[in-house]
């Protein structure tokens, strides 16, 4: 019996105008954003190689200079356009994309927002998510508003339920019909999208990516079946299918645009952090009370003869200057991670938002990534440190005073630019990406078994005539 009736819906949705205007409109802004991807991608791609070769040749003119002034500049390393974009992009357009380090430090990563928080910001690409975000949500609520009320008024569930069906069995079979529907419509969308980008895109197919795919119908097709929950909801709630339909509206307006765009309202207001002036200020009232109590002489420069005391009192205390900075800015850079990670759980009230945090770990993207870059480069960091100290203490010459800001006190001799350890952006492993997702699926799993638990639980009492 649950098959015919699935059967029955699926074929009432695939015959009616709804399904064929969906199927078109899908197919068309898959392709869009397709061939969207595939113009910026090779762009995108070729300015970071060129990106990338200035980083190497700027450190080989360090390293042929000398080792010092090789540990001691600062330097920026940018992250690379990610192959898999077009199925969610992430917001890496606008987030933190460079970090930049030395020898001695990770000190910041690149904001150019000029906000607080730029991980906060949202700002939409025509990618995979995006549509799906939009166009899915309101496909499954567009099969379901009336699966209901609509009946009841074309006086066809009493009808129904006059045959040996209990009402459980019709509703799943009318939510499977659903998800089945849309799913249908957009494999359609996706296969198209990827065709184009195989064929067009600077790419090429791998296991990875195939993967990525399939996770991504499989987030999907989540979405889908949380949204038909609601679009049933609102069915058996509603007096007639005009009321469910406004319900459903309502719905889709505050879990796809009022909900995910509160963010930044929610950081502030509930989970607030200190401005970056704020901490520039404690930055530069650490640096005054440091320089109030360094010895006399820690100021002065004779670059002439290393081993003149004077460079030993310098280098004590740009130590001291790059300690306390790297732990009032770390701190902060702590606080504000936090804060976007707290905003997140707050905003997961909202399916969509749900979807994205979970197509952001299925693509390795967007803040995971930049979590695991900010991390990794912190560990690369440590090594590049001992490289550069063995070096140092295998100089006879150099009187070994560790000055992490300046050129003076420790060896004065060039490096072979191929002995320096170089930094790779690692891609996120399943583990990796396993673990964050976790929460937000089970999350949205239960959001999707409630309401329909709620819709059934409705739906035993409700009135068929």
């Amino acid at each position: 019996m649950f098959r015919v009736i699935v059967k029955r819906e699926l074929l009432h949705n695939l015959y009616s105008l709804r399904f064929l205007i969906s199927l078109a409109l899908v197919i068309a802004v898959f392709s869009a954003g397709a061939v969207s991807f595939v113009r910026v991608a090779a762009t995108s791609l070729e300015k970071h190689r060129q990106t990338q070769g200035q980083f190497l040749e700027t450190m080989r003119g360090f390293a042929e200079t000398n080792a010092t002034e090789l540990a001691v500049r600062k330097q920026t390393f940018s992250l690379s356009p990610r192959a898999n974009a077009f199925i969610d992009d992430a917001k890496e357009k606008y987030l933190p994309n460079a970090i930049v380090f030395s020898a001695w430090n990770v000190f910041s990563f690149q904001n150019k927002s000029g906000t607080a928080n730029p991980f906060l910001q949202r700002y939409d690409e025509l990618s995979w998510t995006f549509i799906a975000a939009l166009i899915v949500s309101f496909m499954a609520l567009l099969f379901t508003f009336d699966a209901v009320s609509g009946e009841k008024e074309a006086k066809t569930l009493a009808l129904c339920l006059a045959n040996p069906v209990s009402r459980a069995t019709l509703l799943v079979g009318k939510l499977a019909s659903a998800v089945l529907s849309v799913m249908a419509i957009v494999v359609a969308g996706t296969l198209t999208g990827f065709i184009i980008v195989l064929v067009l895109g600077p790419g090429g197919l791998s296991p990875a990516l195939l993967g990525e795919v399939l996770g991504f119908l499989a987030v999907t097709a989540l979405l889908a079946s949380t949204f038909a929950a609601f679009g049933l909801l609102a069915s058996v709630v509603a007096p007639n299918s005009n009321v469910s339909l406004l319900l459903a509206l309502a719905f889709w307006l505050a879990f796809v645009v009022i909900v995910p765009n509160s963010s930044t309202f929610v950081a502030k207001r509930f989970y607030p952090i200190e401005s970056s002036e704020t901490i520039q200020k404690n930055v530069t009232a650490a640096f005054d009370d440091l320089n109030k109590s360094a010895p006399p002489g820690s100021w002065s420069m004779n670059s002439g003869n290393p081993f003149l005391p004077q460079h030993e009192l310098r280098a004590n205390l740009q130590m001291k200057r790059l300690q306390a900075e790297k732990g009032i800015r770390d701190a902060y850079y702590q606080t504000m991670f936090r804060q976007f990670e707290r905003t997140r759980l707050a905003t997961a009230l909202s399916p969509v938002s749900l979807f994205e945090y979970l197509t952001e770990a299925v693509t390795g993207g967007g803040y995971l990534r930049f979590r695991k870059a900010w991390g990794d480069m912190r560990v690369y960091q440590a090594q590049f440190l001992s490289f550069f100290k063995a070096l140092d203490a295998a100089d006879k010459d150099s009187p070994h005073w560790y000055n992490p800001n300046e050129n003076v006190s420790t060896t004065r001799k060039p490096v072979a630019f191929e002995k320096i350890p170089q930094f790779e952006e690692r891609p996120l492993a399943l583990a990796d990406r396993a673990g964050p997702a976790l929460r937000y699926l089970v999350i949205n799993i239960f959001m999707a078994g409630a309401v329909f638990f709620l819709t059934f639980v409705l739906f035993v009492r409700y009135d068929a005539r």
